[in-house]
């Protein structure tokens, strides 16, 4: 027989048998001579049985088998199944044309690796397998066989594993690697064992967590649990050590919401790409660019706006009857039967960067707009469903909207005897033009939404906040300002017929557009009777490291210290939009551990984060910030932070908590930490509680990053140094010719001192790409405690405070520029 036909005897075969492969495996043909449905089934009630495979269906929960000497085939349920082997060693080859379809790296090496399953009757199968394939039916193995890459193919029924381990088990590596003792070993297995015979119901009631809900989910759990853990991988190759694997399990202990990963990672154990590269390695998934990767416009619709932004999935492209999905992680899919089921496909996970992932999910949907369905609800909200496949989808663009406006609107003129027909806000083009607005902002990472009613015939002016700055992105027509507004009232359940005062409010988006986010709502009356509109982004933010918020290495230091004290007063201060909010929320983020009760109140709540019990803020009905500060000293804190110490209320109960045994961080409108004493001072505050108090007052401003792909270096000539130095040592003591020297030391490359200058490309915005921060931390030291108690003057105080390391906002700039990460530009207009 000839390659083809022995090509299609083997897909006839597993036509028939519905065998998967690993993920980017292949099988070679089978021999037409082969017994390729000769099979080994053995039952629960330990009979073995020597047949020929008719039919394997698991979606049918069955297998159907015709028994050597016996007339009539038998039909077997998969709960009488303990194993299914097939006899013919299979040939696996690694599907290198898929792996780089997918824009994966190149492909690790397949390898063996050990494998332990143990089922319900105590029992366990152990080997060595190329791969493995995990759903709800069960497990499928490919068991080594001898020969390179040659396996035999076994299936076990869901219902009769109990544990599954892939790879090396861990009490055998920890005993290996010396952490722990061969006799510790067998007591912790003893005591396993122990364990396992205890009911899983029994186990529950132990724990205090018997709910019958609790109970479904945990079983739903365990049938999904991964074959491989990533404690085990990390382990494995090399990342981590068993040491720290035990504390990071320790912490996990401790909270059973974080993942491991995110621990280990906070521990600076390892990093994010470390942690991928582990799976991708270990399983021999891809990791692909996220960001860059170009991906099928009908693989991307297969997919629903709504499922794709609540598990965090994005369809790459379709092989065959295969759907690509990039993902976090591989091993978390919990969808992937949902997805399976929605889309008709075997799902095919990649790994992708979580970040870059959340990034190209929102500026891919931002183009997909759902088709109205009848039967929506509030004026007509175009309701996104799911299961709703790529037909009931459509790619539209903010100028069809727009035109389509126009239309209507001409169209109205022609039908009354209006000049000025006004539109109603319930039109479905007009809410999904707000939809689109929206989603589009998000996509393109802007912060706030600028909506500029003009009067007359003069269009109204759309613009978003994108790094600090604003950009023109829609001018939409004059008779639709009112209708603009209404309908943003609507969707932040504000008054429609008030129009003389202002009005806040917040919108959750995912109700309108399927992202989740949320917006808060300013309206602003303007002249003329006309209304301004702000929406200020707040929903997909999450706290950043330290390390990553651009401190220089002394402050980084010196902040780490404050932070780590168990009482005391921390100020940051700056003006609206300066990161004060993300900085803080670092900081609590670094210091957030489950034996710290910390209380937050804020004015919006911007950020959250697990372990933080935050208050939201509402004036109106008399609950402020000092309001709250009082509750939360009745309510046991170690942490406060106080959105803002706006009044002198709120800041003498800060300051007084800070002497009774609690952290409190807080923000101030100020222009430099030496200035934020004095303002303090001002509003009344006793000099010798506030210099007792204060730990340090961090101040701060946003500056544009260079795009690292297209800035352009020059080098800097002395006589711009001189320059530069001068303007480094204004209203300082220090001397410009010893600063030129240290930058040299410093900043020199291939012996030049380089600066930058942004150019622009197809990745940035004009050259920039976005904003870090610049800092100068003040610490309480003795001599600026002695001046806060002497009031002081700021220029006293700003003294005393580098002469303790403290370093300007504009020196610290300066060094940004030097370093290449800013230009002078945006150093000078970060710190003027």
């Amino acid at each position: 027989m000839n390659d083809e036909a022995s090509n299609a005897v083997a897909a006839s075969h597993d036509e028939a048998l519905h065998w998967p492969t690993p993920p980017f495996f292949g099988a070679a043909p089978v021999p037409a001579y082969a017994h390729a449905r000769d099979c080994v089934v053995e039952l629960v009630n330990g009979r073995i049985l020597s047949a020929e495979l008719l039919g394997f269906d698991p979606d049918t929960g069955g297998i159907t088998v015709a028994v050597a000497g016996e007339a009539t085939a038998h039909h077997l349920g998969l709960d009488s199944v303990r194993t299914l082997r097939l006899r013919w060693p299979l040939q696996m080859v690694r599907d290198e044309g898929a792996i780089h379809a997918v824009g994966g790296e190149t492909a690790p090496a397949a390898e063996e690796r050990p494998f332990a399953v143990r089922f319900h009757d105590g029992t366990t199968l152990t080997g060595h397998t190329l791969g493995f394939v995990r759903d709800a039916h069960g497990l499928f193995l490919y068991m080594t066989n001898g020969g390179p890459q040659q396996v035999q193919r076994c299936f076990i029924p869901t219902q009769q594993i109990d544990e599954v381990q892939i790879g090396p088990l861990l009490g055998e590596t920890l005993a290996h690697s010396g952490v722990v003792s061969n006799e510790v070993l067998a007591a912790a297995l003893d005591k396993q064992a122990r364990m396992r015979e205890q009911k899983l119901g029994e186990q529950f009631v132990d724990h205090g967590i018997v709910a019958p809900e609790e109970l479904k989910q945990a079983l739903q759990m365990q049938k999904r649990r991964p074959s491989m853990k990533l404690g085990d991988i990390l382990m494995e190759t090399g990342f981590i050590s068993p040491g720290q694997l035990t504390v990071a399990l320790g912490f996990q202990a401790n909270n059973r919401q974080r993942r491991l990963g995110d621990i280990l990672i906070e521990m600076g154990a390892v990093t994010m790409r470390q942690v991928q590269m582990a799976m991708s390695q270990k399983l021999g998934i891809p990791f692909v660019d996220a960001g860059l990767f170009r991906l099928n416009p009908l693989a991307l619709e297969l997919v629903t706006p709504s499922f794709a932004f609540r598990h965090q999935v994005l369809a790459l492209l379709r092989l065959g009857e295969s759907l690509v999905v990039a993902v976090e992680n591989p091993l978390a899919m919990d969808f992937a039967q949902e997805l399976r089921f929605l889309t008709k496909l075997t799902i095919v996970p990649v790994i992708a960067n979580p970040k870059e992932l959340r990034a190209r999910i929102a500026r891919e949907y931002a183009h997909i707009e759902p088709v109205e369905t009848a039967g929506g609800h509030d004026g007509g909200d175009a309701q996104i469903r799911e299961g709703q496949r790529g037909a009931d989808l459509v790619r539209v663009n903010v100028e069809d909207l727009t035109s389509e406006l126009a239309r209507q609107a001409s169209s109205s003129r022609q039908t009354t005897e209006e000049s000025e027909p006004e539109p109603r806000v319930t039109d479905n083009t007009l809410v999904r033009l707000v939809n689109k607005i929206i989603m589009d902002a998000h996509a393109q990472g802007a912060s706030d939404i600028h909506i500029e009613s003009n009067i007359g015939n003069t269009s109204t002016r759309i613009r978003f906040r994108k790094d600090g700055d604003l950009e023109d992105y829609l001018e939409l027509q004059p008779a639709y300002r009112s209708a603009l507004v209404s309908r943003i009232k609507i969707m932040a359940g504000l008054d429609i017929s008030e129009h003389r005062h202002s009005q806040d409010g917040k919108i959750a988006f995912s109700r309108f557009g399927g992202v989740p986010i949320e917006l808060r709502v300013v309206i602003v009356p303007t002249a003329n009777n006309l209304e301004d509109v702000v929406l200020r982004i707040l929903g997909g933010t999450e706290p950043l490291p330290l390390d990553k918020l651009g401190f220089s290495e002394r402050d980084l230091g010196e902040l780490t210290r404050m932070v780590s004290r168990s009482y005391g007063l921390i100020l940051v201060c700056g003006p609206t939009g300066s990161g004060k909010t993300t900085t803080l929320h670092s900081v609590l983020h670094h210091i957030n551990r489950p034996d710290l009760k910390i209380w937050t109140a804020e004015d919006p709540v911007e950020i959250t984060q697990p372990g933080l019990r935050q208050v939201q803020i509402h004036a109106g009905i008399g609950w402020t910030f000092a309001a709250a500060m009082r509750t939360f000293l009745r309510a046991d804190p170690d942490v406060i932070m106080v959105g803002e110490m706006r009044d002198v209320e709120t800041t003498k109960i800060g300051i007084e908590a800070s002497l009774t045994g609690h952290l409190v961080f807080s923000t101030l409108h100020t222009n430099s930490a030496a200035e934020s004493v004095v303002r303090l001072l001002d509003l009344g505050m006793d000099p010798f509680n506030f210099a007792d108090a204060l730990i340090g007052i961090l101040s701060q401003r946003l500056a544009r990053k260079l795009c690292t792909r297209c800035r352009k270096a020059h080098v800097a000539e002395d006589k711009e140094l001189q320059v530069l130095a001068q303007e480094y040592c204004a209203g300082t003591k220090l001397d410009p010719a010893t600063v030129v020297a240290r930058w040299h030391e410093t900043y020199t490359r291939d012996g030049q001192l380089l600066l930058h200058e942004a150019v622009g490309c197809e990745a940035c915005t004009g050259g920039y790409k976005g904003r870090i921060g610049v800092y100068e931390l003040l610490s309480g030291t003795p001599h600026v405690k002695d001046l806060i108690r002497a009031r002081g003057s700021v220029p006293l105080v700003q003294e005393a405070a580098m002469e303790g390391g403290m370093r300007l906002l504009h020196q610290d700039a300066i060094e940004k520029a030097l370093s290449g990460v800013i230009d002078l530009a945006s150093a000078r207009a970060a710190s003027s």
